[in-house]
């Protein structure tokens, strides 16, 4: 296993390139037929998922972590279910 720290704009770049990287191999798919270009284009791919997957974690631990996202206890916040609300005739079987 290898371990590399890289900062979030580090992980964007990369993914910038990977994605043109990709996109080029699949031009030049187009003209030559070669099917390695393909598979360079779908590793391209491949390696930008996982980085895309592994910049998804972190930047969702760091949302976690400083509680973005949460709602404060109100409750005037709190959600109502529009079908337990009474209707005409439910509201004359409370009286």
């Amino acid at each position: 296993m290898i371990k590399i720290e890289l900062t979030d704009d580090e992980v964007t770049t990369m993914m910038v390139a990977l994605d043109s990287y990709g996109a080029q191999k699949r031009i030049e798919w187009l003209d030559s037929r070669d099917d390695d270009d393909l598979t360079e284009s779908g590793s391209a791919e491949w390696c930008w998922q996982k980085l895309f997957g592994f910049q998804q974690d972190f930047r969702n631990s760091i949302a976690d972590a400083i509680g973005e996202g949460e709602q404060p206890n109100n409750t005037t916040n709190a959600s109502v279910d529009p079908f337990t609300l009474p209707t005409r005739s439910t509201y004359e079987d409370m009286k």
